[in-house]
């Protein structure tokens, strides 16, 4: 649970301020239960100028306690961590451990130490004031006001970790010092209020506190945004929204005779793994066929798919979410996943997710290649380097034609693609 430092301070100085306002004050209106105006020293007397010197000390005291108690309050705990760990100050980066390891001894305990300590300082500083000046209720009120907190709250604002860190040792002391009062009250509001632990955001917040990137003294460029932001949704997004359904997966049957009709269309259909089901049941999957494996086979042989050895085709249930994909994928057993309703029985695939599916979730875009039809399986949106389809269509049906040539010249790329003379060559990047 958080508490605001503000509206904390307020009720903590309310409460320690309660005793001394009682002891100040005396029965008589004329005087204070200390000092009378018949108590005023001389000016230029030594009383006069001890008592000016212990007044200025409390105003300068004062200052601290209140500068203190904003610049160490307003710090965030979360804020600190990351500059103790990576800010590129070395400087700063000392400054912050410096101030961590205070906070972390106790947040309300250092609000009270501070608190208490200025309460003393405000409620003494009118004894000795006035009893230099005989009065000079403005000359409290400038002294408390101005020099006391508005200039020292101001200052730590802007250098709150700076003053924070040179003035954690003597916060420390002070917290021993003041140990027996300080550290029950600190103890009561952690039991009533909670301890105060470092804020975290959640993932909505820190894809907002991203776009706030945009600008600044080291700006994040629009991809490294996108892709903190996809990586942030992988954990809530489920395959099944990004997978490509069973209706466009190409799929072959074990019984299926790889001639080079059917070689021809695996290499244009622009996919390097193909599943493999049972003859005449095309939701019985039984494996996995990759055409890396057809490198150097002859189409003129005319062998049934069952002859290759086949790869396992994992199945996972379509409720998994991208990261469990991913980590499953980053095994190196499989790049693809049949997403089945019914994992491990025939009958249930519903779609197929990749390890490109994934990627192109992290980075926020899709990733064309030359033989994509589709810049996304799932809304069928055309791929918009068509003519680079095109001229490897063209390509591939000239291979074909030769029998024995290997499919590794084309897998490889061992011969080049055609050259266009004109600048509008489309195979330039």
């Amino acid at each position: 649970m958080r508490t605001s430092p503000l509206l904390l301070t307020y009720f903590i100085h309310s409460a320690l301020a309660l005793p001394f306002s009682f002891f100040k004050r005396s029965t008589n209106t004329q005087q204070t239960f200390l000092i009378s105006e018949d108590d005023t020293p001389e000016y230029g007397s030594p009383e006069f100028w001890w008592k000016m010197a212990i007044s200025v000390v409390l105003v300068l005291l004062g200052g601290v306690f209140a500068g203190l108690t904003l610049g160490l309050m307003g710090l965030d705990e979360l804020h600190l961590r990351v500059l103790a760990q990576s800010s590129d100050d070395p400087k700063e980066q000392k400054n912050a451990k410096k101030v961590l390891r205070l906070m972390t001894k106790g947040r309300h305990w250092v609000l009270v130490v501070l608190l208490l300590g200025n309460v003393i300082i405000n409620e003494s500083l009118p004894i000795f004031l006035d009893g230099a000046l005989g009065g000079g209720i403005a000359a409290v009120a400038i002294s408390t006001t101005a020099i006391g907190e508005i200039i020292p709250q101001s200052v730590s604002v802007r250098y709150g970790l700076s003053i924070g860190a040179a003035c954690a040792p003597f916060v420390l002391v002070l917290m021993w010092l003041m140990a027996p009062i300080a550290w029950p009250i600190a103890k009561l509001l952690d039991w009533l209020l909670g301890a105060n632990e470092a804020h975290t955001y959640k993932k909505a917040e820190l894809k907002s506190f991203l776009q706030f990137h945009r600008q600044g003294e080291e700006p994040l460029r629009d991809d490294e945004i996108s892709i903190l932001s996809g990586v942030l949704e992988l954990n809530t997004k489920k395959v099944e929204t990004i997978m490509t359904q069973m209706k466009d997966v190409v799929t072959l049957s074990s019984d299926t005779v790889l001639d080079h009709k059917t070689v021809d269309a695996l290499l244009l259909s622009g996919y390097s793994r193909f599943p493999i089901h049972e003859p005449g049941n095309p939701l019985a999957f039984v494996g996995l066929l990759l055409i890396k494996k057809l490198i150097q086979y002859d189409p003129s042989q005319s062998l049934p798919v069952s002859s290759f050895s086949l790869s396992i085709l994992p199945e996972a249930p379509p409720t998994i979410n991208c990261f469990q994909a991913l980590d499953y994928f980053q095994t190196g057993r499989s790049h693809i996943l049949l997403i089945s309703e019914t994992p491990g029985y025939a009958g249930g695939a519903v779609g197929v997710i990749t390890l490109e599916d994934i990627i192109e979730e992290i980075i926020s875009e899709e990733i064309v290649d030359e033989t994509d039809r589709y810049e996304d399986n799932v809304n069928k949106k055309k791929a918009k380097r068509i003519t680079n389809a095109s001229i490897m269509r063209g390509y591939v049906v000239f291979l074909s034609s030769i029998q024995h040539l290997s499919l590794m010249l084309w897998i490889f790329n061992l011969l080049p693609f055609p050259v266009f003379p004109s600048s509008s060559n489309p195979n330039l990047i």
